[in-house]
């Protein structure tokens, strides 16, 4: 069973020479996301409808499904912005768009 989406954003995936990721990922990747203002990193899966597979420098819609974050997800605002990192460091940037109730 797939979890419902907490919100939509657009995302800039760093291009591989300023840290991004070297492979196309996919739906169903996961990356840590850190909010301003918030000490705690939350692990998030995307979801790209179209296209396919997201390439080092591209900049797409995605919806996201944040993991363990329920103490969190009512200070999540359309225009907030964050990080996603994954082990090599921080890989691109985002600003939300749309939050989805709860």
């Amino acid at each position: 069973m797939k979890k419902p989406s907490h919100f939509t954003a657009l995302i800039n995936y760093y291009q591989t020479e300023k840290g991004g990721v070297v492979n196309p990922i996919s739906t169903g990747f996961r990356a840590s996301f850190q909010f301003p203002f918030e000490l705690q990193t939350y692990f998030g899966s995307q979801n790209f409808e179209d296209p396919e597979l997201i390439f080092p420098g591209d900049s797409v819609s995605v919806e996201v499904t944040l993991i363990n974050a329920e103490s969190f997800l009512s200070k999540l605002y359309t225009g907030m912005d964050f990080e996603i990192s994954d082990n090599s460091g921080v890989i691109g940037n985002g600003v939300i768009s749309e939050v989805y109730s709860r």
